[in-house]
């Protein structure tokens, strides 16, 4: 009795301190013959953070940052391999297919010595009318502090407007990025993200199709 005792005690200890499995957040049904991304999303964000940058932070900075319509955020997730999910079995061959070959987050090192983090991540505003879907979170990597809020807006799907929920990230490719992002794969789409030495800014420039 005692032996059996101890087993369940150990078994309790190993449930309890193993990390616990991010929730999917994004639930996609493709189209036929389309790409997942451009497929109908259906979201449900319960996070409050990504990293040191918890809604509340981010809130304020939109706060202090946006001259016009500031807003503020409810929830807050990084994007992580399971935060997309397929709700039948094609779509996700088609998440699993794509999942090796992209990043959701990516580090640069300014010319001045900066490192900072880009991260993919998922938001929602706490009002109906707020921006929601993927933004760009650019992060100093020593002390956290946000250096860029960029969400990728709105999409138009039949005739209305829906959020775009997913942001892939790429590592440095030219000699001045620190890195890029674009809504879609191998479609010519990117925004390459830079840093101002003198007002020590992070910016970007979109290069269309």
């Amino acid at each position: 009795m005692m032996r059996l005792f101890r087993s369940v005690t150990i078994v309790a200890a190993l449930a309890t301190s193993a990390p616990a499995t991010a929730t999917p957040s994004v639930f996609v049904q493709s189209e036929p013959g389309g790409v997942w991304w451009n497929g109908q999303m259906n979201a449900r964000i319960l996070g409050q953070a990504v990293g040191p940058v918890t809604a509340e932070r981010l809130s304020a900075y939109l706060e202090r940052e946006l001259i016009y319509g500031p807003y503020r955020v409810c929830s807050l997730e990084a994007v992580q391999a399971d935060t997309f999910v397929g709700v039948d079995r094609a779509t996700q061959a088609e998440i699993n297919a794509t999942q090796p070959h992209v990043a959701w987050r990516a580090t640069g090192v300014t010319p001045d010595g900066r490192r900072v983090v880009g991260q993919s991540v998922v938001f929602e505003g706490c009002d109906a009318e707020d921006p929601r879907g993927a933004a760009l979170l650019v992060t100093d990597a020593a002390s956290g502090e946000i250096l860029r809020w960029e969400p990728l807006g709105g999409r138009t799907v039949g005739g209305r407007s829906v959020p775009t929920w997913v942001l892939f990230l790429s590592p440095k490719q030219g000699d001045h990025d620190l890195f890029s992002y674009s809504y879609c794969t191998e479609c010519g789409d990117r925004t390459y993200v830079y840093y101002d030495v003198t007002r020590r800014r992070i910016y970007t420039e979109h290069n269309g199709h």
